[in-house]
């Protein structure tokens, strides 16, 4: 059904107090993407700058969008 069925994006649970929330927010409505695009993103990024694979060139991410 699926070209790469490791591809399916699963649920994860983030619990945000109000300001943590208010942030990624108004970043989604800035960005005009949706706030799981943005906290994706945003682990996605994390993850690889602490295990050094950052990607030299990444058209898809949101701060692309917004420049």
């Amino acid at each position: 059904m699926y070209q790469d069925p490791k591809r399916i994006r699963q649920r994860c649970t983030v619990y945000l107090d109000q300001y943590e929330a208010d942030i990624i927010t108004a970043m989604a409505n800035y960005l005009g993407v949706s706030k799981a695009e943005v906290m994706r993103q945003m682990m996605m990024k994390e993850a690889q700058a602490v295990l050094g694979l950052g990607r030299a060139s990444d058209e898809s991410s949101i701060a692309a969008r917004a420049g």
